[in-house]
């Protein structure tokens, strides 16, 4: 099913408050814009390497700090910019970043935890750092953006819980301030991840409109199937390249069509021709569903198809077109305008594109003679140009 179908995507609209669609639609909004994240985090990653607080304030430990940012974090950093391009699933690179972000906030807050300068509850404020860039520049999703905000925030009050120059008001004051932030950073990150789905809507929306108006521009209304102004787009597509290749031709007529629009009304004639060109569309499928249909179905006229058969020849055209008029009759749509047992038939002319055609309407008027033929022979029959 299409993606882009109008009734799907309205029903998608529900799963902005969860941040969850369906799961054809969220595989497809995970996967889209992936590689552009990927380059995102690659390159606010490299950057990252060099915008880390240098510690001075905490003297004491600076040459841990040090060799904990350039020997561990730096060459991690580095792993993780490797690996990013390697991810398929957003959930993968997320957790890549907000791993990255945990590390780079507890790898230091176990250093500073043997600090005796005055300043660690200062220096942990520069958390509130890596937090923006996990939600507003990286943008990962809310979910993880949620495990990612409770790792960080934990990490910081237990770090600032065993300073022991941090009186209780202190402490209590950084952990509402934290609370808070964490709140509000996470009020963000779910307005900012909604807004993104529901810009995805409104584009696959938009591609539903315009998908719909060029299918309503190439099918016909009635049975389904191409229309004549379709055919006049693909016809060039479909005729032979070469001398070796061939295109058969069917064109099918309902028998006493007239006749039974006098007598059954035009409801129950619109009826019929739908029935008539679903059997044809049916047969057209080969008995192995994974391959294509083996021709092209159009409505040609009132009750006339037209189906155009690449690769066959006026023989293999007539033996599909036999077993659609054995199809057709053996289903025995009544007929009552032609007698209390009669039975709806068709008549079909076959052509093929014979060495010199230049044009789709050569084979379809020697497919039309054909079809004369086969009502002058008396209906319910295969001619054969």
């Amino acid at each position: 099913m299409s993606l882009s179908r109008t009734g799907t995507i309205e029903g998608e609209f529900a799963g902005l408050t969860p941040l969850r669609f369906s799961p054809p639609v969220e595989a497809r909004f995970e996967t889209e814009g992936l590689s552009e994240r990927i380059r995102l985090a690659q390159a606010t990653l490299f950057a990252a390497i060099f915008l880390l607080a240098d510690g001075m304030i905490l003297p004491d430990v600076l040459g841990p700090l040090a060799v904990m940012r350039l020997g561990v974090f730096t060459p991690l950093t580095l792993l993780m910019i490797w690996i990013l391009p390697r991810r398929t699933r957003t959930w993968q690179v997320d957790g890549l970043l907000v791993g990255g972000c945990f590390l780079s906030v507890l790898m230091p807050s176990t250093i500073i935890s043997f600090s005796a300068s005055h300043y660690v509850a200062t220096y942990q404020l520069g958390s509130m750092l890596i937090i923006f860039y996990m939600v507003l520049v990286q943008r990962v999703r809310f979910r993880m953006a949620v495990i990612g905000m409770a790792l960080i925030v934990l990490t910081q009050i237990s770090t600032v819980a065993r300073r022991p120059e941090v009186d209780a008001p202190t402490f209590w004051y950084i952990v509402v301030f934290y609370l808070i932030a964490a709140a509000i950073i996470l009020l963000g990150s779910f307005v900012l991840e909604r807004t993104e789905r529901y810009g995805f809507l409104q584009r696959l929306r938009v591609e539903s409109m315009i998908e719909r108006n060029a299918e309503m521009a190439r099918t016909d209304q009635l049975t389904g199937l191409f229309n004549r102004h379709h055919l006049a787009t693909i016809g060039a597509d479909l005729i032979p390249k070469r001398d070796t290749q061939s295109l058969g031709a069917l064109l099918i007529d309902i028998d006493h069509f007239k006749r039974f629009n006098d007598t059954q009304g035009h409801l129950a004639g619109d009826r019929c021709i739908r029935t008539v060109s679903d059997l044809v569309r049916e047969m057209l499928v080969p008995a192995n569903e994974n391959k294509p249909p083996v021709g092209t179905a159009v409505r040609f006229g009132g009750e006339e198809f037209l189906v155009l058969l690449p690769g066959m020849d006026a023989a293999r055209a007539a033996a599909l077109g036999e077993a659609i008029r054995r199809r057709v009759e053996g289903v025995g749509i009544p007929h009552p305008g032609l007698g209390p047992n009669a039975v709806v038939t068709l008549s079909i002319g076959v052509a093929d594109w014979k060495k010199g055609h230049t044009e789709l309407d050569t084979l379809v008027n020697a497919a039309d003679a054909a079809l004369y033929q086969a009502k002058n022979l008396g209906r319910n029959r295969v001619a054969v140009a």
